[in-house]
């Protein structure tokens, strides 16, 4: 785990901030509340949601700043109350198979969920020094329906988020929480 927060940390410094994802302008219209924003890196999507009048925090092992606080994730979930809104976006395949159930059963309402899927494991890759848990799709939509979640959006493929040379195989995915 900390060579985890080692390889992130020195990838943040090096980084400046970008504009937001395209994921983040598809999830925009749907967060009405308050928002948590887990493994969000440097605040990239972060800063695009506050400019535009959410109310959101983030949570990152490796990096903090004013809207960021440094924690390690399972840590923080276990510790905080679920915001109505959990966003995540090239995190979810960073982190544990227990740790992605722990995050689904803590969301109270909406989860958004960008990833790499294993169909992307032979994807040749730009930042290759360090651990994936590629996202077997359908074993995510499983999960999510045995937590009672909806699926609202749901869209997997590669051109979803290119960066450079790489063009890596994701899911996008919008969920929401039903009683």
């Amino acid at each position: 785990m900390k060579e985890q927060v080692n390889y992130w940390k020195q990838f943040y410094e090096n980084q400046k901030r970008f504009s937001p994802s395209s994921f983040a302008t598809i999830c925009l219209p749907f967060l009405t509340g308050k928002t948590i924003e887990l493994g969000c890196g440097n605040g990239r999507d972060l800063y695009y949601f506050r400019d535009n009048g959410v109310n959101i925090k983030g949570v990152d092992s490796a990096f903090e700043s004013n809207y960021i606080i440094k924690s390690d994730i399972g840590k923080y979930i276990k510790e905080n109350k679920s915001p109505n809104f959990v966003y995540t976006r090239f995190f979810w395949h960073s982190i544990s198979d227990e740790l992605q159930l722990k995050i689904i059963k803590w969301t109270k309402e909406y989860i958004f969920i960008e990833a790499r899927t294993t169909e992307d494991k032979s994807t040749k890759k730009i930042f290759n020094n360090h651990f994936r848990n590629y996202v077997n799709v359908s074993k995510l939509v499983e999960q999510l329906k045995e937590n009672k979640f909806n699926i609202e959006f749901l869209i997997e493929g590669k051109g979803l988020s290119k960066m450079k040379s790489e063009d890596p195989h994701i899911i996008r995915l919008i969920a929401r929480k039903v009683s």
